[in-house]
């Protein structure tokens, strides 16, 4: 009773910072099933936290004056929550500020134990961008860290880009903030290795959950931003990235910072990572349509 009502509270305390510029609610499985739980849809700190989900969601933010371009927008957290009031909500109302029409999603956490194994993240992506796809033909996707690593997976890995699947071939861009990209050794210490590879994983299991092994020839061009003192994402994930895109013939622009760490959303103020969402937006507005 307790607990249920501090998440109530919890709640309460974000929506009204979620509300500021929602225009619009999206369930991904409006008829449940195998693909929701019981319980509130979704569980959030006070500090924006997203810390359990039992059905997923998309919030669309729409801007005043719509300049045809659509993002879909995932923040990170090792799978074990979503840093929605940190990285995903300012992303959201920045591109709404430029004229874009900003979708954050609200997936579910492998680390729940979901009965249908750790891929529920990458269903509710695809699920995502099946249902935003139709009226947003001029796509692409912004993720950061863990929410960076789960876009670049489900857009590129093989089984979840069947060719009747429409959804396939929707994106035109992909912007990787900070990314996790490789949970192989040396990178096995992340929190994306823990939930999705195990501790005691095969080299095989753990190149299914590597992003730098599902780039292929057709991958949409890449934004990559890094800090050379990340000690979650190190820059050695930008070089694997790169090594990939290069082979496939993939563009990928690479902005390397000396310094800022990890999770620094939009940019610390009076450092250098401060200037990236501007190039991200020149990147954004220069994107050719990808096929």
């Amino acid at each position: 009773m307790i607990t249920d009502w501090i998440r109530g509270l919890a709640t309460l305390i974000f929506l009204p910072f979620l509300a500021q510029a929602s225009a619009e609610k999206i369930m991904l499985w409006p008829t449940g099933g195998d693909q929701t739980r019981p319980g509130p849809s979704v569980v959030i700190t006070p500090q924006g936290k997203v810390t359990e989900v039992n059905a997923p969601f998309l919030t669309l933010y729409s801007p005043k004056t719509f300049n045809g371009k659509t993002v879909l927008i995932a923040a990170g957290g090792g799978y074990r929550r979503i840093e929605q009031a940190k990285e995903a909500i300012p992303a959201a109302h920045f591109l709404t500020q430029q004229g874009f029409r900003a979708y954050v999603l609200t997936y579910r956490l492998p680390s729940a134990h979901w009965p249908q194994g750790k891929d529920v993240a990458m269903k509710d992506v695809r699920q995502a961008l099946r249902i935003i796809h139709h009226q947003n033909p001029h796509l692409s996707v912004l993720g950061f860290s863990a929410g960076a690593h789960l876009l670049a997976l489900a857009i590129n890995r093989a089984e979840m880009t069947q060719k009747d699947d429409n959804a396939a071939f929707s994106v035109e861009g992909m912007a990787l903030i900070y990314p996790i990209i490789s949970v192989e050794s040396p990178l096995d210490h992340s929190a994306t290795h823990q939930v999705l590879a195990g501790r005691h994983a095969s080299r095989q299991e753990e190149a299914k959950w590597s992003v730098q092994s599902v780039i292929h020839d057709h991958s949409p061009p890449l934004f990559v931003i890094e800090s050379e003192d990340d000690p979650i994402a190190p820059p050695q994930n930008g070089f694997l990235l790169q090594d990939a895109a290069t082979q496939h013939h993939v563009p990928m622009t690479w902005i390397r910072y000396a310094t800022g760490g990890h999770g620094f959303g939009l940019g610390q103020k009076g450092m250098a990572n401060s200037a990236w969402p501007q190039h991200y937006l020149a990147w954004l507005n220069q994107l050719p349509a990808h096929n």
